[in-house]
């Protein structure tokens, strides 16, 4: 292959893979504001009287990093071929983690499940291996490190806004 050639091929394969996980993000930002959006307001009834909680409250994890797991759905099984591998291979008993927090799970159409986990620093090789052990050959899998940018976004847009009185 002359090396003008090679270039363009590893151009056009970069640019792929590019492309794959520019959808991806826009695809979780888009499932994370419809989820946000579809939060239930909860009401309380002030005729009930509330005693002692009955489940232990999550306790934060310190030290911890955030993992959003996309699981798309191999298309050439349907649903029922899908669950009786997950069953099979005990997917539901070992994924999540036990040390892992679901912050995260939703359903992207025609992509799969999008999952969001807080887990210990160090335990990355439990999460793997569970999904290793469970999920393939149901899901294929990515995996991507990520943090919360709500914040970050939400000082952004502060400071604009004060810039802009500044301005005007």
């Amino acid at each position: 292959m002359p090396p003008d050639t090679h270039s363009k091929f590893i151009e056009i394969r970069f640019l792929k893979m590019l492309k794959k996980i520019l959808f991806a993000g826009a695809c979780f930002f888009f499932v994370l504001q419809i989820a946000v959006a579809q939060q239930p307001e909860v009401k309380k009834d002030s005729s009930q009287v509330e005693g002692p909680a009955t489940v232990a409250p999550v306790q934060p994890i310190t030290d911890s990093i955030l993992v959003t797991i996309i699981l798309k759905h191999q298309q050439d099984k349907n649903l029922p071929e899908i669950r009786r591998v997950l069953e099979a291979q005990g997917f539901w008993d070992i994924f999540p983690p036990q040390d892992a927090r679901v912050v995260s799970w939703t359903i992207a159409m025609n992509l799969g499940h999008i999952i969001i986990l807080q887990i210990p620093a160090g335990s990355e090789r439990r999460l793997n291996l569970s999904l290793e052990n469970g999920a393939w050959g149901a899901f294929d899998t990515e995996i991507y490190l990520t943090y919360d940018y709500k914040s970050v976004w939400e000082d952004y847009v502060e400071r604009r806004e004060e810039a802009k009185a500044d301005r005007n």
